[in-house]
């Protein structure tokens, strides 16, 4: 075969593959993110968001969440925007009240703390997710409390130290002195020494957190 004739064979080749992989390409452009096994994903809201020129991250997150697997679906949340985003049926940010239909006692507590008024739901539990894991590491709280001396204090301590090394379950955090149980009155143990000594003893000695909460040098025993 003449070398004209092998580069002309080349390049025709050559460009069955792009023309080949460019249509994979726009096809793979235009595909819904797969959703998990026994998510209903048949909607309008995750066909259109799914694509990736629109939200496909929000529509993949949420199929992974618990909301997904319990039929919790946008408009339960969100209303619609079929009339408009600035009409009175759709809420961009839902807010705890929408929460609190499905999940009224934790709002309930939520309102009755320091809490209220200063953050909504999604701000310990992220949008879409809603990651009890995420909500309870200390790091979310870091977002809003940083620069206290008491957060610092425990970032910086042995009790600190051991969360960020060896995970949870194996050192107190914001959430196990603050919302024992699940109370989501995050004020209820500052203000019932009694409450936060039974909280501080399922790890020590009642004498022993009797004094610390007594003197409230926390700093010095972390």
């Amino acid at each position: 075969m003449a070398v004209r004739e092998i580069r002309r064979a080349t390049a025709t080749i050559a460009a069955a593959i792009i023309f080949t992989f460019g249509l994979a390409g726009a096809a793979t452009a235009e595909e819904i993110p797969a959703s998990p096994i026994g998510v209903d994903t048949e909607f309008s809201c995750y066909q259109c968001h799914g694509k990736k020129e629109i939200t496909p991250w929000i529509a993949m997150t949420w199929s992974e969440s618990k909301h997904a697997r319990g039929g919790v679906k946008c408009d339960s949340c969100h209303g619609n925007h079929d009339k408009g985003f600035d009409s009175g049926e759709f809420t961009p940010l839902p807010g705890p009240e929408k929460c609190a239909p499905c999940h009224p006692i934790n709002v309930k507590q939520t309102l009755a703390g320091k809490h209220a008024g200063l953050v909504k739901c999604s701000s310990c539990h992220p949008r879409h997710t809603f990651s009890l894991e995420v909500a309870q590491d200390p790091l979310i709280c870091m977002t809003c409390h940083l620069e206290s001396k008491h957060v610092q204090g425990y970032r910086n301590s042995k009790m600190g130290a051991v969360y960020r090394v060896l995970g949870p379950g194996m050192s107190a955090t914001c959430v196990t002195c603050h919302m024992p149980d699940g109370e989501h009155n995050v004020s209820l143990t500052l203000k019932n020494p009694e409450l936060m000594l039974k909280v501080c003893n399922q790890c020590h000695s009642g004498a022993f957190a009797g004094e610390v909460l007594k003197t409230g040098k926390f700093n010095l025993h972390w």
